[in-house]
């Protein structure tokens, strides 16, 4: 138990600076998963840069320690529920609804150290995303097969400001 707790914790304190750097929050932890929600303009470009920031820093705690296993991301866009949801004896405040049960599901299909989207995330990464077709997968709970893709890589922040002020200058040329 010390030795899962300290993985755990590890992993855990990995992730939660990248999440709030990406303007996003730390829901719960549920096991040895995590749930965060991304709001607002641009949360599925956040959502993928912390996912893969995540995978990057946590592929080095296992070099200090061979025998912790690799995480796994799935990331998906869209309109959660979020709210109080109230069972007899518990009370959470959490995100529910298909756009979550799909995440989870697209995680569930990522090998270890990948970061798998939803379709619709994917197009909202834009044509420069580095992307491997998965295809359409089989997913529990879905009646229709759902489109994912495993994400490799983003353009750099620097990247897409330096694109941004070259569509300007070109604009100015005109």
């Amino acid at each position: 138990p010390d030795k899962v707790r300290a993985m755990l914790d590890a992993y855990f304190s990995a992730a939660a600076p990248v999440i709030q750097d990406e303007a996003g929050e730390l829901v719960q932890t549920v096991g040895d998963a995590l749930l965060a929600v991304f709001r607002g303009d641009g949360h599925e470009t956040r959502a993928a840069r912390a996912a893969l920031r995540f995978q990057e820093i946590c592929a080095t705690l296992p070099d200090r320690q061979p025998d912790w296993p690799r995480f796994r991301v799935g990331v998906n866009s869209g309109e959660a529920l979020v709210g109080l949801v109230q069972a007899p004896g518990a009370r959470s405040f959490t995100p529910t609804g298909d756009v979550v049960n799909t995440g989870a599901r697209l995680e569930q299909q990522a090998r270890a150290g990948e970061v798998v989207v939803s379709g619709r995330t994917r197009a909202a990464l834009g044509e420069e995303a580095v992307v491997e077709d998965l295809g359409e997968l089989p997913v529990k709970g879905k009646e229709l097969p759902v489109r994912a893709f495993v994400l490799r890589a983003l353009p750099t922040r620097g990247n897409e400001r330096n694109e941004r002020l070259q569509d300007q200058d070109r604009e100015g040329d005109g």
